[in-house]
């Protein structure tokens, strides 16, 4: 853990910054037919901060497959977003071994033009399609059950006839509160064209 948060100290002094959106729920497998809704509060940590907020309904498709609808807004250089992203588990979370997967996914945003100018208000629109390989893994601890995560987000983003690479480290966790709540604490640092940012949130599972 002291090597995770150092490394995570280490590559926020260096990041680049633009948008990037939070692994959150990608992660968290949803049975068959069930269905889960998550609120995402972050603090983007660079490129002007400020804070910004997701909606995100879940659903599984099959007993390796999840999709996600998000929608967002925030201050700062974030604005709205909106998109979605399917995921598969290669190795689901079973018998002891952590489950390892990879998600697809693609995001529209409207982004400052000039974050670091406190008077503009004009934005572009931004295209990203990034995908998303995980691992995490649940047990039991005396305060009850945790599902620790790692992820790499990378892909492209396509801004004002402009195509750049993009790549963030993640690293959270969620806490199970009971059967159909969860809460998540997460640290996102911008690799290459990314933002670093701070999320929470929490989660509610509706079981057929």
């Amino acid at each position: 853990m002291r090597k995770i948060l150092a490394l995570s100290a280490f590559l926020l002094a260096l990041a680049p910054s633009r948008t990037q959106a939070g692994v959150f729920t990608t992660i968290h497998f949803v049975e068959p037919g069930d269905h889960m809704v998550g609120f995402e509060p972050e603090f983007v940590l660079t490129n002007g901060t400020g804070l910004a907020g997701n909606l995100r309904f879940t659903r599984g498709l099959t007993e390796l497959n999840n999709a996600s609808i998000i929608l967002g807004t925030g201050a700062g250089p974030r604005k709205f977003r909106v998109g979605g992203n399917v995921t598969l588990d290669i190795f689901p979370d079973i018998d002891g071994q952590p489950g390892i997967g990879i998600g697809a996914q693609a995001m529209y945003y409207r982004v400052l033009r000039n974050p670091d100018n406190a008077a503009s208000t004009a934005t572009d629109g931004l295209i990203e399609v990034t995908a998303i390989p995980y691992i995490h893994e649940q047990f039991d601890t005396p305060s009850g059950e945790v599902e620790p995560y790692f992820a790499f987000p990378f892909g492209a983003g396509f801004r004002s006839g402009r195509y750049e690479s993009v790549s963030t480290v993640a690293v959270g966790t969620f806490f199970k509160a009971n059967e159909r709540v969860r809460y998540s604490l997460e640290l996102g640092v911008g690799v290459n064209n990314a933002e670093s940012y701070l999320s929470g949130g929490f989660v509610y599972r509706f079981v057929n």
